[in-house]
């Protein structure tokens, strides 16, 4: 089918899925494309993990297996990315499995398009294999050529949540992670995906979005994002994805752009703060009282004007006051406090929740 086959070099991170790796395994052998190297990482099981990498690593000499100490997924998915000879990356978590054709679609994606990167829609699947509810994506090829064109798929889409932050339902052009030494941030636990992603945007092209659902994702209900983190971890961690691509940012961006890092970290701890009141989040911001933040936090709120363009025009506003109302209270603003008392009370005879009251959602 094709000139040149290029090598895709598909990376596994593993760790105590002595249940579940097998199916993993056997997935990516029998994969239709058989042009790959399988790269699997025991991230320090304590369970018989290994035993299993080993003895699939005997039957197929395209799978490399690596013992190592438990250090993180970040850590195991780096090390891989040290190890791989392939000029296509994809990752896969060693609980989930992908479609038959999956590898051999996405090469087609991004070798009929030219793309710089490949997404694909998946599919969420319970322990007993049952469908659940399914994520759409957005489809079709987006150009981002641009330094204007790759900020605003960023800020809009990625973000957004329109391609997904995960990074196992895409494919990856070795060459760009390589040359741009683009690693995944091993002090960044919880967002670390969207991390990658967002770095990975800051030099790709274009994006071809497709419309197949070519993975297999399994809710584990003691899985590590089904398990419910508290408030302020979130918050932590949130602050954490921020911090590691702000000096990224800052390299790649020239002129105007370079100067709206602020409407990425806004954006980026309104995540955070999904579901939890302005009252709620000041607190969290308080027990940290990290200067990062409240300097950039007070660069954002000079924008207002902005807010249309980050948000829907008829929620801008209230976004905005909720990242004012933790300002003003993480600053002890009296004028401000002033003024939140007289909103509250025209907010409450137009019957609406307080700034107190009210979440992102």
């Amino acid at each position: 089918m094709y000139n040149e086959k290029k090598v895709v070099s598909i990376i596994v991170p593993a760790y105590n899925v002595e249940n579940y790796i097998d199916r993993c395994i056997e997935s990516i052998i029998a994969q239709t494309y058989t042009d790959i190297e399988i790269l699997i990482v025991d991230d320090g099981s304590t369970d018989s993990t290994w035993s299993h990498i080993h003895s699939f690593a005997e039957k197929d000499q395209r799978i490399r297996g690596f013992k190592r100490e438990n250090a993180g997924v970040s850590s195991a998915r780096n090390f891989a990315l040290s190890q791989m000879k392939g000029q296509y990356v994809q990752f896969v978590d060693a609980d989930d499995y992908l479609r038959k054709d999956a590898v051999e679609t996405l090469v087609n994606a991004i070798e009929s398009s030219d793309a710089s990167w490949v997404n694909c829609q998946y599919n969420r699947i319970d322990e007993n294999n049952n469908p659940l509810d399914e994520y759409g994506f957005t489809k079709g090829l987006k150009k981002t050529e641009t330094p204007e064109e790759r900020f605003h798929f960023i800020r809009d889409e990625l973000l957004e949540y329109y391609v997904g932050y995960e990074v196992w339902n895409k494919l990856y052009l070795a060459s760009i992670i390589m040359d741009n030494r683009i690693t995944f941030d091993e002090e960044c636990h919880l967002g670390e995906d969207l991390e990658f992603n967002i770095c990975y945007s800051f030099y790709a092209a274009s994006i071809n979005c497709i419309e197949d659902r070519l993975y297999y994702y399994l809710v584990r209900s003691n899985s590590a994002m089904e398990n419910a983190k508290s408030f302020s971890y979130n918050f932590k961690e949130h602050l954490a994805l921020s911090k590691g691509i702000e000096s990224r940012f800052s390299e790649v961006f020239n002129g105007d752009i370079k100067n709206k890092y602020y409407q990425l970290f806004y954006k980026l701890m309104l995540h955070a703060c999904f579901r939890h009141t302005a009252v709620e989040a000041f607190q969290v911001a308080k027990e940290y009282d990290d200067d990062f933040y409240k300097k950039i936090l007070d660069e954002a709120l000079k924008h207002k004007e902005e807010f249309s363009q980050l948000f829907h025009p008829e929620m801008a506003m209230l976004f905005y006051r909720y990242g004012l109302y933790i300002n003003t209270y993480l600053r002890r603003d009296l004028k401000g406090k002033i003024y939140f008392k007289f909103y509250n009370l025209y907010r409450k005879l137009r019957k609406r929740e307080t700034i107190e009251e009210w979440s992102p959602s």
